[in-house]
């Protein structure tokens, strides 16, 4: 009888230890799997910034402006321009805009191009280029009339910065003829009221338009 007694005791010992292997290895596995899921979360991650430093074309329009976006953005950031430029992707995802005040690029009343604005100017031009963009620029004005030899009226003055901008990003950024163009409206598609100072500051202002070229 007491050796009956032993041999079921070290029978029911054998089976606890077996239960205890197959739970440890369940768990093992489950270890394994987050593992693999954080190592494929970093690799990912690694993807992104990789195509954000160099700014990598791609046939999504969708991920395209996103990263033109992100890139703009931390670029503006970094020169303490984010209250003075924005930059949003457009509703049907297939390009973004870019919106400045006008004294990012010109004095009050001209239409040369500031030389401080240049660097901004080359930037768009290096995202236009590697991302296979087209672009389109606007100027706009306040209500406040100008007449001036030069600016008869705020169509001429708006007209005449969206071509200068323009012919930068031909002349000296080198973008084909194709892919750009200008208009200018004046005073007539304000974002805000013009009956107050700040209004008319964002009133004030340059529009760039991005798409993939087609």
């Amino acid at each position: 009888m007491a050796a009956e007694y032993k041999k079921g005791s070290r029978g029911q010992e054998s089976g606890v230890a077996a239960w205890e292997t197959i739970y440890c290895a369940l768990v093992l596995i489950l270890v394994a799997f987050f593992a693999m899921l954080a190592s494929y979360s970093k690799t990912e991650n690694k993807k992104l910034e990789y195509f954000l430093e160099r700014k990598v074309t791609l046939e999504d329009p969708d991920i395209s402006a996103a990263l033109s976006v992100k890139s703009l953005t931390k670029y503006f950031k970094n020169l303490g321009l984010e209250k003075s430029v924005q930059i949003e992707i457009e509703e049907d995802g297939k390009g973004f805009n870019a919106i400045f005040e006008s004294n990012v690029f010109f004095p009050s009343g001209m239409a040369a191009i500031n030389t401080e604005a240049y660097p901004f100017l080359d930037e768009i031009v290096k995202i236009a280029r590697e991302m296979d963009l087209s672009v389109r620029v606007e100027g706009h004005t306040d209500n406040v009339q100008i007449n001036t030899p030069s600016f008869p009226s705020n169509w001429e003055l708006s007209t005449s910065r969206a071509v200068n901008v323009l012919r930068y990003l031909l002349e000296t950024g080198g973008l084909p003829t194709q892919r750009l163009s200008a208009v200018g409206f004046g005073q007539y598609h304000p974002v805000a009221s013009n009956d107050t100072p700040e209004g008319r500051q964002k009133n004030r202002r340059v529009e760039f338009y991005f798409e993939l070229a087609s």
